[in-house]
């Protein structure tokens, strides 16, 4: 029987019942890898906080990814060299690498599924094998370690995780009572000294407010262009023998997959062939994309039962990089969202940007 809807991926164990607190220091909207991320931060600056979350931790994408924990962007180094430039591209691979480290040793004797066998890039053709050449080149020009064997650009630093353990790991060294599951901010009213939250009947006013919203952040606050981003995947059950060595990106970094060690092969994205519908916030997975991750998966390995399918929502902002800071005109009010579909890869320093500038 196939699970439709539900990710793969289990929500982390712990429960964390709360109320919208009358008052915070610091309040945190959101609880995926972001705002996780930020209570981490926060309590080692000895900052009081409460993070309040709608549903449950991980209940958005942080729980619904593929759990690939790459360096840089999803285009290309080459790529990435072009948009943002050389000097700005070397910072954000530098980033995501420390990214990378700093996360796993904030979480270190958990158990979060982390294995660093690097990752591959497949090129689909002609034009994508030319920008992941240039790519491997310009990559060891800057001190990264790449190789490029002729199909594919290896980058032996990346990694793989469970995304969902990994926000349950940060979410449990959290002081009891910094984590409220099940409250739904309605509205964010910035004051003078202090902004008001309501969720429901209950209000409360915060010091500061951090927007860790992601894909929903429009939700709150229309004004901010995140562009919530459908992504689709499927699990299958386990297979015994070896089909993909590492976590693989193709396709220009809009076709994935991987498979874990206990033998289950995760297939997503494909949404280049459907951009249109795949943009809004419909979180549901739908046969006309299922059914290339079938034909993927079906490559693979002929005859595969597929255990899940299902979808969740990314954050896409129009520069390609997260938005993190002040929000313009809201005193107090401050976002750390829009990861681009790389939250994984991102949101742990990123957080701890937002924290170093409160």
């Amino acid at each position: 029987m196939t699970v439709v809807g539900d990710p793969f991926w289990p929500r982390p164990s712990e429960r964390y019942p709360g109320q919208l607190p009358d008052r915070a220091d610091v309040l945190v909207i959101g609880g995926g890898i972001a705002g996780t991320s930020l209570i981490h931060h926060l309590a080692k600056r000895r900052i009081s906080a409460v993070l309040v979350e709608s549903k449950h931790l991980a209940f958005g994408a942080s729980g619904r990814n593929a759990g690939f924990l790459l360096a840089g962007v999803a285009d290309c180094y080459a790529e990435a060299v072009r948009i943002f430039g050389r000097e700005k591209a070397r910072e954000v691979w530098h980033i995501t690498n420390e990214n990378h480290d700093r996360m796993l040793e904030a979480v270190e004797g958990d158990h979060v599924g982390h294995r660093r066998l690097g990752s591959a890039t497949l090129a689909s053709g002609d034009e994508e094998r030319a920008r992941l050449e240039e790519s491997a080149q310009l990559l060891r020009d800057d001190r990264f370690e790449a190789s490029w064997d002729g199909m594919r650009l290896i980058n032996p630093r990346d990694g793989e995780i469970n995304p969902a353990a990994m926000v349950g790991a940060l979410a449990i060294r959290a002081k009891d009572g910094a984590i409220r599951e099940g409250v739904e901010v309605n509205s964010i009213v910035p004051g003078s000294v202090e902004v008001a939250v309501r969720a429901g009947d209950s209000e409360c006013r915060a010091g500061v407010v951090i927007l860790a919203t992601n894909a929903y952040t429009s939700q709150l606050l229309p004004e901010m262009k995140i562009q919530p981003t459908r992504a689709q995947m499927l699990a299958s059950a386990p297979i015994s023998r070896s089909l993909s060595d590492m976590p693989t990106y193709s396709h220009f970094g809009n076709r994935y997959w991987r498979q874990l060690p206990t033998g289950e092969v995760l297939v997503g994205g494909w949404r280049d062939t459907s951009m249109n519908t795949e943009i809004g916030y419909d979180d549901q997975p739908t046969p006309q994309i299922q059914e290339h991750l079938d034909g993927q998966l079906e490559s693979m390995s002929k005859g595969t039962e597929v255990t899940h399918r299902w979808a969740g929502l990314m954050g896409f902002t129009e520069s390609g990089l997260p938005l993190a800071g002040p929000v313009d005109g809201m005193r107090n009010v401050y976002l750390c969202a829009g990861f681009n579909g790389h939250g994984m890869g991102f949101a742990f320093m990123t957080a701890k940007q937002v924290v170093d500038a409160l």
